[in-house]
């Protein structure tokens, strides 16, 4: 059995996590995964998308956000949404490239394990 697997790097700026008002922490991205089917079982992972964060105080504890194929995609249209709102076209346009070139970049990877 074959599990596809691809991983990219991710490289963010500080992002808060917080449990509670007083459990606070800075985290930064550094990798996120995408985990596909394994042959012969292809049903959905329910955690098929990993995004490990490195805590800023403490960089050899991670913290990592597991989520389903449509969590991941809902999450993050919103998320883009929100980020190039207010920006000008250009900017717009550079985000559409980016996002063409990542899932062309996702499809030849997991091609490679058909």
């Amino acid at each position: 059995m074959t599990v596809k697997f691809v991983t990219h790097t991710l490289n963010t700026g500080d992002i808060t996590v917080m449990g509670q008002v007083s459990n606070v922490a800075t985290v930064q991205g550094s990798k996120i995964s995408r985990i596909g089917a394994v042959e012969g079982h292809e049903q959905e992972n329910p955690a098929a998308i990993h995004v490990n964060f490195q805590i800023s105080n403490n960089p050899e504890d991670l913290l990592v956000w597991m989520l389903g194929l449509a969590d991941a995609i809902e999450i993050g249209l919103h998320l883009v949404a929100m980020g190039i709102e207010d920006q000008p076209s250009p900017h717009i346009e550079e985000v559409r490239d980016r996002l063409s070139q990542l899932v062309s970049e996702l499809d030849r990877s997991l091609q490679v394990f058909h």
